[in-house]
């Protein structure tokens, strides 16, 4: 995805950490200013989890890099910012003098509730005058909702900690997702005649409610259908939190390679089985859930 630099743009404000519906509405609207004025469209986002500087224990739905994958077909930049103290306590003119003064800004596109600058003091209301001020467009973007109900990236985390994982891909327009490198587990998935795939994440990344998901992951290209485990290891009377993904159809070594797991479904909580072998049976069975849609 390509850093903005001085490239005539304009540009979409806020966190867009799930980048839901309401996100993408607000992108398309970007895009079609971009268009009105012939020029490029440009999405700013934080590369670290600005919840942090709240000292909150909130997790990102998406982390940096995994928004950076997801924008490269929604625009053409994306301007990433650190939010630090030095940004936290910057007022929101001082915010917005330094964004004119580095980037060409042809309009601005906010939510409706966008918040920024020390404080929290900046809303869409000074963006807007601060916009007119300087001679450039600011466009305003109403509540979005699906089906009566306001769709925020608030409502996505709630659905996700739930374990409500098909109406958190509802409202986040395509499947929830994980990336992370394959690392050595305890080798469980031998004994099950399964490939496991163990997944080492980034310590900001949010995780769906602990249980068992229908999933898939792409290999070489290649679709295969997955079971996911997020939780403990009970049958082993293993209590660290883990995720730990069976792929059906695979047969290849991908340790120490990245890996990018959809979620689709929530199939079960993680249990204790008596032994292993009744684990293992209730494993093949979780592998066929895309059967019995």
């Amino acid at each position: 995805m390509k850093e903005l630099t001085t490239e005539n743009v304009c540009l979409a404000l806020g966190y867009f950490d799930s980048l839901h519906l309401g996100h993408r509405h607000l992108i398309e609207q970007t895009r079609a200013l971009a268009n009105k004025y012939g020029c490029e469209t440009a999405v700013a986002t934080f590369t670290n989890n600005a919840y942090k500087q709240f000292n909150t224990l909130d997790k990102q739905v998406y982390t940096y890099d995994e928004r950076s994958e997801m924008l490269s077909d929604l625009c053409e930049y994306v301007l990433p910012m650190r939010f630090d103290s030095r940004l936290k306590n910057r007022s929101a003119r001082e915010f917005l003098d330094t964004l004119i003064a580095h980037h060409n800004i042809k309009a601005f596109v906010c939510g409706y509730d966008y918040l920024f600058g020390a404080g929290a003091k900046g809303d869409a209301e000074l963006l807007s005058a601060y916009a007119a001020e300087h001679g450039i467009e600011c466009l305003v973007v109403p509540k979005y909702e699906y089906n009566g109900d306001r769709v925020s990236t608030t409502e996505v985390k709630a659905m996700l900690g739930k374990g409500d994982i098909e109406k958190a891909n509802v409202f986040l327009g395509a499947p929830f997702f994980i990336t992370g490198r394959v690392v050595r587990g305890r080798g469980a998935g031998r004994m099950f005649d399964i490939p496991t795939a163990n997944i080492k994440l980034s310590s900001s990344k949010m995780l769906p409610a602990t249980g068992v998901y229908g999933t898939t992951c792409i290999i070489d290209g290649k679709t295969y259908y997955c079971a996911t485990n997020i939780g403990a290891r009970p049958t082993f009377d293993l209590t660290k939190t883990v995720v730990e993904t069976m792929i059906a159809d695979f047969n290849d070594n991908i340790y120490d390679r990245d890996i990018k797991i959809s979620f689709h479904k929530f199939l079960r909580p993680t249990v204790k089985f008596d032994t292993p072998a009744e684990l293992s049976k209730q494993v093949h069975k979780d592998l066929e859930w895309h059967k019995h849609d």
